[in-house]
């Protein structure tokens, strides 16, 4: 099509993001590679290696931005670094290599773009600007190089109504047009039965394990959760709590002998199997800007208890048990709940009624957006 946008989708923050926002992104570039081969946007996906020295290339891109080679002279390089010679040629090299470029967007904050382009930004969540004590200085850093992003002109598309609202109020109405562009899960996300082989390898039978899918940091409430697992296992619940795509677990006290299983580094079709074959996903984060596992989880007509804070409601109320994630003595009986054969059949249900959400209407949005703002 000729009017088809042409978009430059800018993936360098894959080189060094794990989690949600490393899925969101991963998802997104399939389902605007899809429209690209419909002929709906004309698409370029791009790495950026400077912004990510040290760390490995990003595959998903077709497009690499070379990093100038006198930044590989060992002694010559020190002037340019000084002088910051590459940042301030990358607007200008990114123009030479998307010559009709009318949207760039960036997934992350690598900050330069064409000049000729519209700046689109990702938005996850402000959990960077508004709870800075639950993160890294890099990652605190990183939300105010974003915020000076949308400052200085970078349209916004957020990943829910609920980071949209939360952008806004936190910037002022001066920031311009925000669009979403929910989330969306892989066709492999679906009922079925669980991989035989994949339960049994990590020591696990068909619903008789609880699971959680998401990092050990401050916003996803895992003290609490594992306060409440000990509590149902005090009354005689014996399914193990498995904890996958956890980072930092060095505050957990509980080990496999408490019923705690830890795991990481899974590829999609064994997440798939933990979601069909558990009891159920358990969510109780106090801050999250969407809540993909939650959504998963649903397409695999898995039980959902989930909590009610921030955009979890708009994720995931149409098909969860919403639950106060301060509240100990309610999780604990809801969980315990989970032992009635009725109860998670009730839950099995709802997830079952749950609309389907794909990448490709993940990139309909996005799509849709880009033509609303572009050059």
């Amino acid at each position: 099509m000729s009017d088809a946008p042409v978009v430059g989708f800018d993936v360098s923050i894959l080189a060094h993001t794990r989690g949600g926002v490393g899925r969101y992104v991963r998802g997104l570039g399939r389902g605007l590679r899809a429209l690209a081969e419909k002929g709906e946007v004309q698409l370029r996906v791009v790495d950026v290696p400077a912004s990510h020295p040290g760390a490995s290339a990003v595959p998903e891109a077709d497009g690499v931005l070379r990093t100038p080679r006198y930044l590989s002279v060992p002694l010559l390089r020190r002037i340019p670094y000084r002088l910051a010679w590459e940042p301030s040629s990358r607007a200008g090299r990114l123009q030479n290599m998307l010559p009709r470029c009318s949207v760039y967007h960036h997934t992350g904050v690598q900050p330069y773009f064409p000049p000729n382009s519209t700046s689109v930004l990702t938005f996850h969540d402000p959990s960077g600007l508004v709870h800075p004590e639950w993160h890294t200085e890099q990652t605190v850093a990183y939300a105010r190089r974003e915020a000076d992003l949308v400052r200085g002109g970078s349209r916004v598309l957020a990943v829910s109504e609920w980071s949209a609202s939360r952008i806004e109020e936190l910037l002022g109405p001066d920031i311009g047009p925000v669009g979403v562009a929910r989330g969306g899960v892989d066709e492999s996300f679906a009922p079925g039965r669980p991989g035989p082989a994949h339960l049994a390898g990590l020591g696990l039978e068909r619903d008789r394990f609880l699971l959680h899918v998401g990092s050990y940091v401050p916003r996803k409430n895992i003290p609490f959760l594992l306060d409440a697992y000990a509590r149902v296992r005090e009354r005689g619940c014996e399914w193990p709590l498995v904890m996958v795509g956890a980072e930092r677990w060095g505050e957990v006290k509980m080990g496999r002998d408490e019923g705690l299983v830890i795991l990481s580094g899974l590829d999609d079709r064994h997440l798939v199997s933990l979601y069909r074959g558990c009891r159920a996903l358990l969510l109780p984060s106090i801050y999250e800007g969407q809540g993909l596992p939650a959504m998963e989880a649903a397409a695999c007509g898995c039980a959902v208890l989930c909590s009610n804070a921030t955009a979890l409601p708009e994720t995931a109320g149409s098909f969860a048990v919403m639950l106060d994630p301060s509240d100990l003595g309610v999780w604990v009986e809801a969980i315990a709940a989970l032992r009635d054969p009725d109860r998670l059949a009730e839950l099995r249900t709802r997830a079952h009624a749950a609309p389907t959400r794909t990448w490709v209407d993940c990139a309909r949005d996005a799509l849709d957006f880009y033509r609303e703002v572009e050059v």
